[in-house]
């Protein structure tokens, strides 16, 4: 599973993906347009920091985020 993934298996009609973009662009001190590039793939974290984040944010090894 990776980050794109976990994502999307997220509940659709209740709060969890807002809360996780919310959550992860807190703790990252990025905005949540960021995070959410950042789930569609369309860019990476530039920091092992954030990547930290992700991973213990989802429980995904940083190697198998992206």
């Amino acid at each position: 599973m990776n980050l794109s993934n976990f994502y999307y298996n997220l509940p659709e009609r209740s709060a969890p993906k807002s809360e996780f973009i919310r959550t992860v662009a807190r703790r990252c001190n990025v905005g949540e347009p960021t995070v959410r590039m950042w789930v569609k793939g369309k860019c990476k974290p530039s920091t092992s920091e954030h990547l930290r984040v992700l991973s213990e944010e989802t429980g995904i090894n940083i190697n198998d985020l992206f």
